[in-house]
């Protein structure tokens, strides 16, 4: 029964009416709690009259609201009042995809217009369908496309589930189509039947590959003006969808064969020749121009390969001796064969969570890798790939980013501060530099080492015998730069490439050098650092997925286009984004670390780390956590990568409610002293800068905007005056700067050192500034005097990098917890002057630290609030692709 303008639902007050359909009636309706327009779906009778259905739709309903993507509307919650069943949404202002094409003439869409709606829709299924949710009503009703360009899907799962037998519905009726009310008038096509798979019209069972092949119904008709396949009723148009071939001769004459090629692939009726992953058409979508054939196939499973970790040394060895025989037998060398393989981690050990962290020797042999959940218990290990196990290396505590001598013979690493090598034999590691923050190195034919000590400066060089540290490059400071990272050397052992971080770019720029000079030359942007690859290819990740770019090393010039190997390798630790997402030998091999759940879960601990209660929030890839100072409320990042966003958490009630959309990078927020307003950090112009929003007016505004690449904020103070914000020099690394939020807004220098210093927080009563410094030569917290400065006191000396410090609301205590997972109190008293106890262990994580800020603590010190990793099993193995040049089919 339609609903009259004022009904309530709860909290909820019908205003208008949106439209209805087979799957119920849809209003715009008032929320009074939260002041915003929501759409509210009346449920049909079939639904509201059976118990079993509606308790399948409930969880249906839990199911999509995990689903917390800006391409799909955002499901708020159920509601019923009486009889009435009624699901809340999202309301998403603008035209559906249906009303776009009718408004046009055919073909009359701009093709840039297509290929954006297409790409948010590839992105928005590849959220659900990696959720394992199937839309399975995909089609242009169900696709709305807001003023500004940004798309959202609507009605997910509704029909997923079929009804069990005795509830009193038809079985079908959950996967019969949905009729518009434009649809359903006489004589008109039924809207979905036109996009169904062959396989849904015969009533089978459907997979994600169903989504598939109506995203190509889609696709089709955006470029055509037109349906695929068209019958005067359902039974003509589902017919035709069994039996008939797409007009393609409705297509624009101009449409590229990538293209051309995509749409095929989407609509072959036999669904084990369709693409097998949305995934795959958004890299032809990103790049047209690139040849299908050279998307990879699928790589093994590392649930199927977890059961025989020694199946790598067997079909290696199977391997070996086929192409023996073959050349023994018939006279002529083997077929190169593309083979993935799994490597697992040593047993009760898990795989760091740096795709950089994993590499395979130049001679293909050996791989060397870093286990741990954090840097302070991290340690390096090396398996000879003919052998059933790991070795730990000697004295390796704390290992980051390894890697190789050209030889195989030795390896190279970040620890203690230092620039390490060990022998491959065995032995204790050798130091050869000071590298408070080393962000990579590569080891030249010539014996020199190349190597970014810091995250800010120029690159160094050494030799690998020892002796002075020189500068290997020069930091263009005119040009915005802040750093160089993740050197690569060339086959000369002269030229190497390496990461320049600008100021203006959300991409890395790539230059090439040379030893003994200070000259280089732009080679390309992309978003991870590059590798080189014999015969001739840099080896990069573009959306996630690893990619070849022919390259030639003495001209050290790119050209063509960069072809997908296929592969997706393990999510980008926070702290190391541009870094290498694969390793590669000269004997074809490559290696990756296998893709691992980023999803984590909201949860509170006590003090001592014990997890005491959960969140109620779906699980999301959380990169930030913020609570407010009532404990209510937090503002938490969620990781779209490259991207992220910022979201309400509603701590009492559970949900999560929009603040920044995923259209740049935001990081970092933090609370004001009375909850009203939150900053944060964003790269919307470039750089990261800082941006401020006041909760009620929903909007926000620049607080801080600087050539300067990094500026995070840290904390604010309790009186509300002061925020204190971190920023990223290429001269003293990371410093501590102040700004008044609410009066002048100029940034005042705190410390500027050559120390790195980060999580500066003023104490309640002002006086005090507490944060983290390498100054003495490892991460310690130190307090001095705010605002003035002077002499630092410091307070722990536990040598590793901490992840977060808290003050306690009446300063008599800090909370810190340190690199090694430790949570460490700190009695302090804050007059006459500043007095501190001995820091003493209260608990300690038994998970790891995702990224930094990624806990927070209450106001009184008693409880946290943490994103919790929920990790998988692929978080404890490694890909080796074995002749991945055939991926490519080169």
């Amino acid at each position: 029964m339609p609903l009259s303008l004022g009904t309530r639902l709860g909290s909820f007050e019908v205003t208008g009416v949106l439209g209805a359909g087979g799957m119920g009636e849809v209003y715009r309706a008032r929320d009074s709690r939260l002041g915003r327009d929501v759409a509210v779906k009346i449920l049909p009778a079939a639904f509201a009259d059976d118990a079993e259905r509606l308790a399948r739709f409930e969880r249906e309903a839990r199911t999509l609201a995990s689903l917390n993507h800006p391409n799909i509307a955002t499901i708020h919650g159920v509601e019923s009042s009486g009889s009435l069943q009624a699901l809340v949404m999202e309301l998403v202002e603008g035209q559906t995809l249906e009303e776009v094409i009718a408004n046009a003439a055919p073909g009359a869409i701009e093709r840039d217009d297509i290929l954006s709606i297409a790409r948010q829709v590839v992105l928005a299924l590849e959220a659900a369908h990696d959720a394992g949710v199937t839309h399975r009503d995909l089609k242009p009703a169900n696709i709305k496309v807001r003023p500004d360009g940004t798309v959202k899907l609507l009605d997910f799962g509704l029909a997923k589930a079929p009804t069990a037998e005795g509830s009193g519905v038809s079985a079908n009726a959950m996967n019969s189509p949905t009729l518009t009310a434009r649809a359903t008038a006489a004589g008109m096509i039924l809207g979905t039947a036109a996009y169904m798979s062959p396989e849904q019209a015969r009533g089978r069972p459907v997979d994600r590959r169903a989504d598939i092949w109506a995203f190509g119904c889609v696709l089709f008709e955006m470029f055509s003006g037109r349906r695929p396949f068209i019958g005067s009723d359902v039974s003509e148009t589902l017919a035709a969808v069994i039996k008939d071939e797409p007009a393609w001769s409705a297509l624009p004459a101009d449409l590229s064969e990538p293209l051309r090629r995509l749409l095929r692939r989407c609509l072959e009726k036999d669904p084990k020749r369709r693409l097998s992953s949305i995934g795959d058409a958004r890299l032809e979508l990103d790049e047209p121009s690139t040849p299908a054939s050279a998307i990879a196939s699928p790589a093994v499973s590392p649930r199927r390969a977890s059961r025989a970790g020694w199946i790598v040394a067997a079909i290696m060895t199977i391997v070996a001796a086929g192409v023996a025989l073959w050349a023994g037998w018939f006279g002529a060398p083997a077929p190169a064969l593309l083979m993935r393989v799994t490597v697992q981690a040593p047993q009760e050990h898990r795989l760091f969570r740096d795709p950089a962290n994993t590499t395979i020797s130049p001679d293909g042999t050996r791989v060397a890798f870093i286990t741990g959940a954090s840097r302070s218990n991290a340690k390096l290990w090396i398996r000879t790939l003919d052998r059933l196990d790991a070795v730990a290396v000697e004295d390796s505590i704390g290992a980051q980013l390894p890697f190789w001598s050209p030889d195989a013979a030795m390896v190279g690493f970040f620890a203690d501060g230092h620039l390490k090598v060990v022998s491959v034999a065995g032995g204790r590691p050798q130091t050869l530099a000071e590298a408070p923050d080393g962000r990579g190195a590569s080891w030249g034919a010539n014996g020199d080492i190349v190597f970014a000590a810091t995250s800010a400066g120029p690159l160094s060089r050494v030799s690998a015998n020892g002796g002075a540290v020189t500068a290997a490059t020069e930091l263009r400071t005119a040009d915005g730069e802040t750093g160089h990272r993740f050197p690569w050397f060339l086959p000369d052992g002269t030229h190497f490439l390496f990461v320049a971080l600008p100021s203006k770019s959300n991409q890395y720029a790539i230059h090439s050098a040379a030893l003994g000079s200070t000259t280089r030359e732009l080679v390309l942007t992309a978003e991870t650092a590059p590798l080189y690859a014999d015969p001739g290819y840099l080896i990069y990740s573009r959306k996630g997925v690893l990619v070849a770019h022919p390259f030639d090393a003495r001209s050290r010039t790119v050209s063509g286009e960069a072809m997908p190997i296929g592969d997706t390798p393990g999510e980008v630790n926070l702290e190391y984004s541009s870094g290498w997402a694969a390793s590669v030998s000269r004997t074809g091999s490559l290696i990756y670390l296998s893709a691992a759940q980023s999803r984590s879960r909201l949860a509170w601990l006590d003090q001592t780390g014990r997890e005491v209660g959960a969140v109620n929030v779906p699980s999301a890839p959380y990169v930030g956590v913020a609570l407010s100072r009532d404990g209510q409320r937090a503002v938490v990042g969620q990781l779209s990568s490259p991207q992220s966003s910022l979201w309400f958490a509603d701590l009492i009630r559970g949900g999560l409610t929009p603040i920044a959309q995923a259209t740049a990078w935001h990081s970092n927020p933090i609370w004001s002293a009375g909850d009203r307003h939150v900053a944060f950090g964003a790269d919307r112009a470039g750089p990261v800068d800082l941006y401020i929003r006041d909760v009620n007016a929903a909007k926000d505004e620049v607080l801080y905007q600087s050539e300067s690449l990094f500026k995070y904020p840290a904390s604010w103070s309790r009186d509300g005056k002061t925020i204190v914000f971190t920023d990223l020099n290429p001269e003293t690394g990371n410093d501590l700067w102040t700004i008044a939020p609410f009066d002048d807004r100029k940034p005042v220098p705190f410390l500027r050192t050559k120390a790195l210093e980060t999580y500066g927080a003023i104490s309640p009563d002002g006086r005090w500034m507490a944060y983290h410094s390498n100054q003495a030569g490892t991460f310690d917290v130190y307090v001095q005097p705010f605002p003035g400065g002077g002499n630092p006191i410091r307070l722990t000396t536990t040598g590793t990098l901490d992840w977060g410090l808290w003050w306690k609301a009446d300063g008599s205590q800090l909370l810190i917890l340190g690199g090694n997972l430790d949570l460490l109190l700190v009695d302090v008293r804050l007059t006459p002057t500043l007095t501190a106890g001995a820091p003493r262990v209260v608990g300690k994580l038994n998970f790891p630290i995702i990224a930094a800020a990624s806990i927070d603590a209450t106001a009184d010190l008693s409880r946290l609030l943490a994103a919790i990793p929920e990790l998988a099993d692929g978080a404890r193995s490694m890909t080796v692709v074995l002749n991945w040049r055939e991926a490519i089919g080169r």
